[in-house]
């Protein structure tokens, strides 16, 4: 099974090539909205929960970030996807916390 979210500088963190894949999304389409999002976030929450990585277009995104951009997403299908990376989040956060 795939690991959605991970561990880096010591937060859980997924990324947008994951979320973009879940939700039957292009990466290209996903940036575009990010743009968007993190305008309207503000620079400190989005520098927090946004993180662009320097080579490429690829974003690592904090459960908080995740709670913003997943809002984008509608339907039955999309909440269980949303419930499934919650999970995931914990779990890394509990291995933070107990490490």
């Amino acid at each position: 099974m795939e690991k959605i979210v991970s561990t880096t500088h010591n937060k859980a963190v997924t990324d947008t090539k994951i979320i973009a894949k879940h939700f039957g999304r292009s990466h290209e389409e996903l940036i575009h909205a990010l743009r968007d999002l993190k305008r309207d976030c503000g620079t400190a929450f989005s520098q927090e929960n946004f993180v662009k990585q320097e080579h490429n277009s690829l974003h690592w995104i904090t459960c908080a970030g995740f709670l913003i951009l997943s809002g984008l997403f509608m339907g039955a299908r999309d909440t269980r996807i949303k419930i499934t990376f919650f999970d995931a989040f914990t779990k890394a956060q509990e291995e933070i916390n107990n490490s």
